[in-house]
């Protein structure tokens, strides 16, 4: 498939840049990079507006490739780059903690920088001068000034960022601030009548997809650390506060050698025993250790409060441990869901299996709108999915239900 939709992009701009097939490469690899880690981060976060605006950058980008060679008079000096393709960049810079906007200023700030080349475009206009080497010549004398803003709207936010987000979006930060430098000294000191260098420019916008895919990296890696230290404090709470409590009264009646609390201190032992039984049911299910994946879902069907239709595909396949526990949670959160949320009639779960990989979808005909919020179950399956390497997507909009599909691959250990 991407073969094929690289053949697609890259077999028109061959054509137009035969003469300099080495400008060609420079511009294909700039705007593939970005449309393909785009769409990683876009299938792996769908929450966040990263992926839509890296893989935009790189459409954009490809366009004015094409169009500085079909029409050059049109395209003059990345004009278009300019229009859209820089304030993109700012829109990722302003988002990339987040996955979106947060408050007035950053809403400000990406509106400016949208409305940045319209405005002098319309002003230009007016006053009769809208021309490739006029809007050039602005770009010329304003861009530093941008540049300085800039400087300073992210000096703040860095600062302001706490020490684990520094590490982690660091390569991204550095990434921009690169890119910057290039574009800003390509704007003043080369567009114009020159030739302007394609190797640097594209060098500097290809930076912007390697610091994302890095920076997502490691926030996936920082994700999955969050989610052991959770899974571990929620584990030393339980023991603490009850297992531990329970053995330590059994202790002390134990030792005052009543018959009476002896009898006590052995029953609270006992209790002891069913606690750790529970807890480690909580972390490794009893019914799915004895009965495997198929058993335990059928489980989950006989207890819900709602009607539940089976699709079992993967009864014969035998799976990892950590992949049919993730697959196992994905179906009982989705349809304790179902039944406290939905209000829905029918909840359908299928398991399927092939190219080296579980899917698991949990579909109910409920009210939908069900939103995977941090904090929240849907959240805390996507972690545990995307530890064993897999990924998890939510659909979910009002009135037409809801489906959550988990894929997992069998080699996640």
């Amino acid at each position: 498939m991407r073969v094929t939709a690289v053949a697609l992009v890259c077999g028109p701009l061959l054509t137009a840049y035969w003469a300099t097939p080495w400008e060609l490469a420079c511009l294909a690899a700039a705007g593939l990079l970005h449309v393909e880690v785009g769409l990683r981060l876009w299938r792996d976060r769908p929450d966040s507006r990263m992926g839509p605006l890296l893989a935009g950058c790189g459409l954009v980008w490809l366009l004015d490739a094409w169009g500085r060679a079909a029409l050059p008079a049109l395209f003059a000096g990345g004009l278009l780059l300019s229009l859209l393709h820089d304030p993109m960049h700012l829109h990722a810079g302003l988002i990339v903690t987040s996955g979106r906007l947060r408050g007035r200023w950053d809403r400000a700030i990406a509106a400016a920088a949208y409305a940045y080349w319209p405005v002098l475009a319309a002003v230009a206009l007016a006053a009769g001068r809208l021309s490739p080497a006029g809007l050039l010549g602005v770009r010329a004398w304003t861009y530093p000034l941008v540049g300085v803003f800039l400087v300073g709207v992210f000096t703040v936010r860095y600062r302001r960022a706490g020490a684990g987000d520094r590490r982690v979006y660091a390569p991204f930060w550095a990434a921009l601030a690169a890119n910057g430098l290039c574009t800003a000294a390509l704007s003043t000191v080369t567009y114009g009548p020159r030739h302007w260098p394609t190797v640097l420019y594209a060098l500097g916008a290809a930076l912007i997809p390697v610091g994302a895919a890095l920076s997502a990296q490691r926030a996936e890696r920082r994700r999955l650390v969050d989610a052991r230290d959770r899974e571990r404090r929620r584990v030393e709470r339980d023991v603490h506060d009850g297992v531990q409590q329970r053995l330590l009264a059994a202790a002390m009646m134990l030792r005052q050698g009543d018959p009476a609390l002896v009898a006590r201190g052995a029953a609270e032992v006992e209790n002891a025993i069913a606690d750790l039984r529970d807890l480690v049911r909580g972390m490794n299910p009893a019914v799915l250790v004895c009965h495997g994946l198929s058993g335990a879902v059928a489980a989950i069907a006989e207890r819900a409060r709602v009607p539940v239709a089976v699709d079992d595909r993967v009864g014969h396949v035998t799976l990892p441990e950590p992949v049919a526990a993730a697959a196992y949670y994905v179906t009982m959160e989705a349809v304790a869901n179902s039944e406290k949320h939905a209000g829905a009639g029918l909840v359908t779960v299928t398991l399927t299996t092939g190219d080296n990989r579980v899917e698991v979808t949990v579909c109910d005909d409920g009210v939908g709108g069900a939103l995977a919020v941090p904090g929240g179950g849907l959240h805390g399956l996507r972690e545990r999915v995307e530890a064993c390497g897999g990924t998890l997507r939510l659909s979910s909009a009002h009135g037409r239900g809801t489906a959550v599909r988990a894929v997992l691959p069998l080699g996640a250990a």
